[in-house]
């Protein structure tokens, strides 16, 4: 059974190890466990492509959880086609949320420290948020990521979209989780509603889920 013990460990290994790479890495998508910086580019654009169809228009608001440095906000300022959004990060890290606070000064308001947005918002998107992960058990790590999730979800009046690696069956490599992408779309459905899923363009082995809040 998943208990607070478990997510305080949990938490406590993910935050050091995310400390450590970005201090010896820096700045890049390597210093977050990225192979590369197109592959994180990728993702990015697929996840704001999905909330675009998903809201009808290229202008809303979202919560980046497990925002790290800041790399989806850098990426929606310097893309032209995006910057109508509305864009909040929020980190357990709060060496990542000072360094985004520093970076871009002028924003630092909308950068936070935390679990789940600190407003309502259209979206919250986890890219890659729960790909590393400190356990062999895979059911405990799967837990955990529906907790989370159920945290953002009541602050969410579009959907949450959840970019991670993916598997022909489901499985812990490498500290790295991977789901089977039908059986979690399952799960996912069957703690929040609606689910779709996408295969991650032009990355391998991962998926993206758009879990719809349904209209009341």
């Amino acid at each position: 059974m998943f208990t607070r013990l478990s997510q305080s460990l949990f938490e406590a290994s993910i935050r050091s190890a995310y400390t450590r790479r970005f201090r010896e890495k820096g700045a890049q998508a390597e210093g977050v466990f990225w192979a590369s910086r197109l592959s994180q580019q990728a993702r990015f654009e697929q996840v704001l492509q999905d909330m675009k169809s998903e809201q009808g228009t290229d202008r809303f608001s979202l919560a980046d959880i497990g925002c790290g440095y800041g790399a989806l906000f850098d990426y929606i300022r310097r893309t032209e086609a995006w910057r109508g959004i509305d864009y909040s990060g929020v980190d357990i890290n709060k060496e990542m949320i000072s360094y985004c606070q520093r970076e871009h000064a002028q924003h630092k308001h909308r950068f936070t420290t935390g679990r789940k947005p600190d407003r309502a918002v259209d979206f919250a998107v986890f890219v890659g948020t729960f790909n590393l992960c400190h356990t062999d058990d895979y059911a405990l790590w799967q837990d955990y990521i529906l907790r989370q999730l159920a945290l953002s979800w009541a602050r969410v009046r579009t959907a949450m979209v959840l970019n991670i690696t993916s598997q022909a069956e489901p499985l812990i490599n490498n500290n790295i989780f991977y789901v089977q992408p039908e059986a979690f779309a399952e799960r996912l459905a069957e703690a929040f509603g609606p689910t779709a899923t996408c295969p991650t363009r032009f990355v391998q082995q991962d998926v993206t889920y758009v879990i719809a809040k349904e209209a009341k």
